[in-house]
């Protein structure tokens, strides 16, 4: 809707910042894991996320489209069936792209983009606004991996920025699904145990069954002729693959 990300029908209060969720992934298709995932409550107790964000990234650190992948025009289709089963905020639910890698300028990106959208929108109120990514285990890996960043202190600065409150940072912080029978513990490097300690990055449980309903086991499956796929994705998300022959 055209005041996205404030709410479409109703005042936002002037007295805290503007709360948006960020799902990030290539989407290659969207499953129950992703959808679990976006619908997944903000920590604390005071309140949810005033709006999300469904987030496909066509240039990732990690990967690239191979032969027979969901073209992107595909997976914004997806997404957007996708957005109809969110169930906290589905009156407030944008689908976007990006093709910025990192996750660090993804934040700095959507922040300026967000600026000049409250501008533009001619807004009276331009509230700060507080940005969460929601990741899963691989991802928040290479997020706090210092090759990624050049050195652990480049690491250490892009991090800071990322997660220290204005006027320093950008405020953001990140959500993390624990993977299947996984403790708490996660293999990360000791310099970012700072932004763990400090609850910029927090744990969540999506679901014993959701949390291995994996993209890849979607196209493994179909590729093996075995229907059991179809029990990882919504009703609409599988007929548009069977009706676009994907994967």
């Amino acid at each position: 809707h055209p005041r996205w990300p404030f709410p479409p029908s109703r005042s936002f209060p002037v007295s805290r910042p503007l709360r948006i969720s960020v799902l990030d992934s290539s989407f290659n298709p969207p499953t129950l894991a992703h959808l679990a995932l976006a619908n997944a409550a903000r920590p604390g107790t005071d309140g949810d996320y005033d709006a999300r964000l469904l987030l496909l990234s066509i240039r990732n650190v990690d990967k690239v489209l191979k032969p027979g992948d969901a073209s992107y025009s595909q997976r914004l289709d997806m997404m957007r069936f996708m957005s109809k089963h969110i169930s906290n905020t589905p009156d407030n639910v944008a689908v976007a792209v990006t093709d910025e890698p990192t996750f660090v300028g993804k934040s700095t990106k959507l922040l300026s983009f967000l600026k000049h959208r409250f501008e533009d929108a001619e807004e009276t109120h331009r509230p700060p606004v507080q940005l969460t990514f929601i990741l899963g285990m691989d991802t928040l890996e290479r997020f706090l991996a210092p090759r990624y960043y050049g050195t652990a202190d480049e690491m250490q600065l892009a991090l800071r920025r990322f997660f220290s409150p204005p006027p320093e940072g950008e405020d953001s912080s990140i959500i993390c699904a624990h993977r299947t029978c996984e403790n708490s513990r996660v293999s990360l490097d000791s310099c970012a145990q700072e932004f763990i300690d400090s609850g910029r990055v927090v744990m969540i449980d999506i679901g014993t069954k959701e949390s291995t309903y994996s993209s890849t086991a979607v196209r493994n499956s179909i590729q093996c002729g075995d229907s059991n796929w179809r029990s990882y994705v919504t009703d609409s998300i599988a007929q548009y693959i069977i009706e676009n022959g994907l994967y």
